[in-house]
């Protein structure tokens, strides 16, 4: 994954409790450093996540 590539990521809903993550969403990498990852949301939001939550997204993802 590049700086600027459409990705899909999950958030954290509850730490407490394993695997308890949302649904994909689709997002914009603004920065990448270590095992965090800055993405842009579609609601205009700047998030930062664990690396491991984010992926890059396909040619399927665009369409969506």
């Amino acid at each position: 994954m590049k700086v600027g590539d459409l990705v899909r990521y999950q958030e954290v809903v509850h730490h407490a409790t394993p695997m308890s993550y949302t649904e994909w969403k689709l997002g914009v990498l603004i920065d990448k450093r270590h095992n965090i990852c800055d993405v842009l949301t579609t609601e205009g939001k700047k998030i930062s996540l664990w690396s491991s939550l984010v992926q890059k997204a396909g040619k399927k993802d665009e369409k969506r």
